[in-house]
């Protein structure tokens, strides 16, 4: 056939199929949508800014990650742009403040919920969740995680020492599996401690670092203006044993205090914090003098209204120098003892705990639960004059108050974490790693 006759049958079978699309009720076969991949963890939910939240998630499998969100029924689509990943980061945009939202990750099995944060300056209220050091021990990690997602926190603050190992991959996976209660519904902000440089920050990075910041910065969460520190900074000489403080972040603290209003409630965020006090002292052990220095130095820029750490396997809170500090890590690691007889220690306790910090307004009060439910202190950080909009809820002082929910206390748990970690070196477990928090 000649070259003509070909051209014309081809123009004459494209103009009949244009015809036919506009055929009444012809409908053209649906693009097929993508392949769903299921979810490996997660998911987890990080960077909460005024109008945005980050969703994160792995997948066995390379995809482009895809969530479903909404207000009222998750119908709106967020999705990831360039090459397909395992690990995936889908920004949520244009957020209300303080507002309950509903998503679902393409690939996972339920619908789960948030509340966005608020504006920056916002009044609030607020509730948080302070809480640390779970190093893989994760029979008493888990009891932790189911009672503090029971607390129904905005916000997640963790003071580091996630994993023993940051290196294990199957660590990592059981973690999330014990988190994911609690870290669907609530964003995480957390520290860099000693387990997470095994790996020189690999895995920290990959999972809760914002890509665009080194692993200090701030954020703003309504009244609370949030400065998380890395005391294990690698380029500063910190080793998984040793800590370091670069003069470079230094600089940078101050810098940010500068910046922050006068009335704003700050708090650091930090794994190896100020002050600390184990009745058993080991090299390594105890507050840093950097983090004492930097923490007094930004002190004079903006009075600091708390320091949360971890580092040591109790809880601990004072005040020395004016710094009012907390040690939470009581997170699930093999218990150790406090030294309560310590000059301006005003709290301590050796039980499986985490800590609630409610803020409104220019208020501040919290507690620190056990496991059980009961609180095992309670403590003001900040009050004025001016009442808060929307009442606290009623905190209990006494000791013995809230209600049982196991039937074991902090004793008969700190001696099976004992026996477990004793069994785990007796199989062949590394007696430093364990120890090395």
């Amino acid at each position: 056939m000649p070259l003509k006759a070909c051209v014309g049958l081809l123009l004459l079978v494209l103009a009949g199929c244009d015809k036919l699309r506009a055929l009444p009720g012809f409908e053209p076969a649906p693009s097929p949508p993508p392949a769903s991949v299921p979810v490996a963890m997660g998911p987890w939910l990080i960077e909460p800014l005024p109008g945005r939240v980050t969703v994160a998630w792995t997948t066995q499998e390379p995809n482009l990650g895809r969530v479903w969100y909404g207000a009222r029924e998750p119908d709106r689509l967020a999705m990831e742009e360039g090459a397909p990943v395992t690990d995936h980061r889908v920004v949520l945009p244009s957020l209300q403040p303080s507002t309950q939202y509903l998503y679902r990750v393409e690939g996972g099995q339920e619908t789960a919920w948030f509340t966005s944060a608020p504006q920056a300056g916002a009044e609030g209220p607020l509730h948080v969740l302070v809480y640390g050091d779970n190093s893989t021990n994760n029979g008493d990690h888990a009891l932790v995680a189911r009672a503090a997602a029971a607390e129904r926190p905005q916000l997640a603050l963790h003071t580091g020492n996630m994993v023993a190992s940051a290196r294990e991959d199957s660590l990592w996976r059981v973690w999330f599996e014990e988190e994911r209660d609690l870290l669907a519904h609530a964003p995480i902000v957390a520290t860099v401690g000693n387990h997470e440089i095994t790996d020189t920050g690999a895995a920290y990075a990959r999972f809760f670092q914002r890509r665009d910041r080194p692993p200090y910065a701030s954020l703003d969460y309504g009244p609370v203006h949030v400065v998380v520190l890395d005391a294990f900074e690698m380029r500063a000489g910190a080793t998984p044993q040793s800590g370091g403080i670069s003069d470079v972040q230094k600089a940078w603290f101050e810098e940010d205090l500068r910046g922050v209003s006068p009335d704003r409630h700050v708090w650091v965020l930090v794994h190896q914090g100020p002050f600390a006090h184990p009745a058993e002292k080991r090299e390594g052990r105890g507050g840093s003098e950097e983090v004492r220095a930097a923490i007094a130095g930004a002190h004079k820029i903006h009075p600091i209204e708390a320091v949360f750490a971890g580092h040591e396997a109790f809880y601990e809170r004072g005040e020395i120098d004016g710094i009012r500090y907390f040690v939470l890590g009581g997170g699930g690691a093999p218990l150790e003892e406090p030294d309560a007889t310590v000059s301006g220690v005003q709290s301590a306790a050796s039980a499986l705990s985490y800590a609630t910090v409610d803020v409104c307004g220019c208020h501040t009060r919290g507690a620190v639960k056990d496991i059980a439910g009961k609180v095992i202190d309670a403590f003001t950080l900040a009050e004025c004059a001016k009442p808060c909009s929307v009442p606290f809820a009623p905190q209990a002082v006494a000791a013995t108050s809230g209600p049982a929910r196991s039937g074991e206390d902090s004793g008969s748990s700190r001696r099976r974490s004992r026996k477990r970690r004793k069994r785990s070196l007796d199989e062949g477990a590394s007696a430093a790693e364990n120890r090395d928090r």
